[in-house]
């Protein structure tokens, strides 16, 4: 049958015609695991992070909440200068 006639019985609603047609097969190969060491190490440490991941730098994010702070306090008219 042709790709028309397909379409055709699925657009007027004949799906019984098609579930008796022969489904198409579907191989599915995994994927080949990377040659270079540094992405399978990469991968591995992925997969391994049982905790999810981490703020690497606790001081970037202190600063950062601080920062944002300092900047809500002076929009609302709170603490003009913060130290």
């Amino acid at each position: 049958m042709s790709a028309k006639t397909f379409s055709r019985d699925f657009a007027q609603g004949q799906t019984k015609k098609l579930r008796r047609m022969r489904q198409p097969l579907v191989m599915q190969l995994p994927p080949p695991s990377p040659r270079n060491h540094v992405a399978r190490a990469l991968v591995l440490r992925a997969t391994s992070g049982g905790a999810g991941k981490h703020i690497r730098s606790q001081g970037a994010q202190r600063r950062a909440d601080k920062v944002e702070l300092r900047r809500q306090t002076a929009r609302s008219g709170g603490l003009q200068h913060w130290e």
